[in-house]
């Protein structure tokens, strides 16, 4: 292996807190996994749950299903994606990682056989545990395939080693034969094959870590007055391609992410949508410009030549449904399609939330929605950012905020959708229901979470459970088949610890309730054996069965419950 490739290796592993004694094979496998997903998406993700390398694994190192741009490990996500969106759009990644060696004929091929194998009604091999669950998972998508209204799902395949490719012919020819055949079971949209070799590994590796930016010709606009706190700002419109150029990554998905700071998440074929989406289909497409509010994207930076803007570190705030519906209507855009743009500049947050409120009052937004992202976020991000030692933690209340910042542990990182899980299973009793789409989870408790007048303590707390559970298991202190059960775990280390009984959040107590928590969270010997605890009477409720359908059990917890100490 390169000096290069190795360095990066090191530093991966450090920043997912990946055990120091980690077989060599076993971290590359992770780092190509890392590398070629987040090719795909762009949002934060576990690397152990992609991982699938080990025996009886069909030649198939990690593997990851792409529904609606959204990493799902569940069946609950995909029916509620369904129901959001009224149609899938699916993708799955393979990847193969081979640390040392070159390109070989016979190891690609093995590669598209287990593939194959994977979504064969007549299973030549056994699989272990990990590529069973997700085989079963593309399995139940399959089940919905009238909502397959784009095209069959489509086949990522990465090919991974630290040799050079040098586009060989017979190579060449092979790859196309073996796509043949995979297409052959006309089950699929596309196949696509990447080799991969040391510098691509590199560059996917660069890509994954670096900051979002992105160029586009802006030549309608005017500039705007100065403005406290804005640095630069314009109005204008965009011709839809130079719009989409932002919104769409190199591997051709939306860039879910840039949409963070919006108050909703994408609404699926509401009548709104619907009216946009039939504009789009029909010869008034070119009127686009006039029916629709527009658009709002606050960037940290831009840099201009003429009329190139190359904008840095963005999102935009307002226009997640007109967004989503260009993206699906690509293949529609005949006649000029123009958008209505807002460009602001400006790295105040305070500046940042009266945008986000202001465009957002112009459509119905709940009162409460505009809280949660605005507000309430800010006060919570200043609250992590005041905790220093052992036991800091990053709350990411914009997507990838920290992607970029060197020596950050990942598991440190607490992302919005992170902090609703842990909150509602702490909290709220919901363990349960945690793995199900975030999105869905936020509509079910909207009025119960990011409410003014909790103690941000709270939220910190079940974060802090979160955390500690992932570094244990990482240090192989919490075997890793309790992975499935975190939300269940982190509820009962809190009634363990506190109790079952809790002040209501907005009272005094309730801090002091949280501070008790948080205290043995913080001594490592106390945490260790709080959550040993906490296991011991999970494998008196599970006996023995720890599959991922008894995670979704709404009775566990309260089962649990009855078996803590008073």
């Amino acid at each position: 292996m390169d000096l290069v490739t190795q360095s990066l290796l090191t530093s991966f592993a450090k920043e997912e807190s990946l055990p120091g004694d980690l077989d060599e094979a076993v971290l590359f496998e992770h780092f190509v996994n890392f590398a070629a997903v987040s090719n795909e998406y762009g949002d934060e993700f576990d690397v152990e749950d992609l991982h699938t390398g080990g025996g009886e694994d069909l030649g198939i190192d990690g593997l990851a299903i792409l529904v609606n741009g959204n990493l799902v490990s569940d069946k609950d996500e995909v029916d509620d994606l369904a129901i959001a969106n009224k149609y899938l759009e699916v993708e799955v990644v393979f990847c193969q990682a081979k640390s040392g060696g070159n390109f070989t004929g016979s190891e690609i091929s093995n590669f598209f056989f287990g593939v194959k194998d994977f979504f064969s009604t007549k299973p030549a091999f056994p699989r272990n545990t990990e590529v069973a669950q997700k085989e079963a998972l593309v399995k139940e998508i399959y089940k919905k395939s009238s909502l397959f209204k784009r095209g069959n799902p489509t086949i990522r395949m990465y090919y991974a080693t630290t040799g050079k490719w040098q586009d060989d012919a017979k190579l060449v020819a092979r790859i196309e034969n073996e796509k043949d055949t995979l297409l052959e079971l006309n089950i699929f949209k596309e196949v696509n094959f990447t080799p991969v070799d040391a510098r691509a590994l590199q560059r996917l590796y660069a890509s994954a870590k670096n900051r979002l930016s992105k160029s586009i010709e802006f030549t309608s606009k005017v500039t705007l007055p100065t403005l406290p706190g804005i640095q630069e700002s314009y109005l204008g419109y965009l011709p839809a391609e130079q719009y989409l150029k932002l919104i769409i990554d190199d591997s051709g998905n939306i860039v879910r992410g840039l949409f963070y700071d919006n108050v909703r998440d994408f609404q699926g074929n509401n009548p709104v949508n619907h009216e946009m989406d039939e504009t789009l289909k029909s010869p008034a497409q070119q009127f686009f410009v006039l029916m629709n509010n527009g658009v709002t994207i606050v960037a940290d930076s831009i840099s201009k030549t003429g009329d190139t803007f190359t904008i840095e570190d963005y999102q935009i705030v307002n226009g997640c449904q007109t967004s989503h519906v260009l993206f699906n209507n690509i293949s529609n855009l005949n006649s000029p399609v123009h958008i209505p743009v807002k460009l602001i500049v400006s790295q105040d947050g305070e500046v940042k939330n009266r945008i986000i409120k202001a465009t957002n009052r112009q459509t119905p937004v709940k009162t409460e929605e505009l809280t949660a992202l605005t507000d309430f976020q800010k006060a919570l991000e200043d609250y992590y950012t005041a905790i220093t030692g052992d036991c800091r933690l990053f709350y990411e209340r914009r997507s990838q905020q920290y992607r970029s910042t060197p020596g950050i542990e990942k598991i440190r990182i607490v992302s919005i959708s992170n902090q609703i899980r842990s909150f509602a299973s702490v909290f709220l009793g919901l363990p349960h229901q945690a793995s199900r789409y975030y999105g869905t989870l936020l509509s079910s408790i909207e009025s119960k979470i990011f409410v003014p007048g909790h103690p941000a303590v709270a939220y910190y707390t079940s974060a802090l459970a979160l955390y500690r559970f992932e570094a244990l298991v990482r240090r192989k202190q919490i075997p890793s088949k309790y992975r499935p059960f975190k939300y269940h775990l982190i509820a009962i280390v809190r009634i363990q610890i506190a109790g079952a009984a809790m002040p209501a959040m907005t009272a005094n107590k309730f801090e002091k309730y949280c501070d008790s928590v948080v205290a043995v969270l913080k001594d490592e010997k106390k945490c260790v054996a709080s959550f040993q605890s906490a296991i011991s009477i999970l494998d008196q409720v599970l006996a023995g069965d720890f599959s991922r359908d008894r995670a979704k059990d709404a009775s566990l917890l309260n089962i649990a419950e009855t078996k803590c100490k008073p």
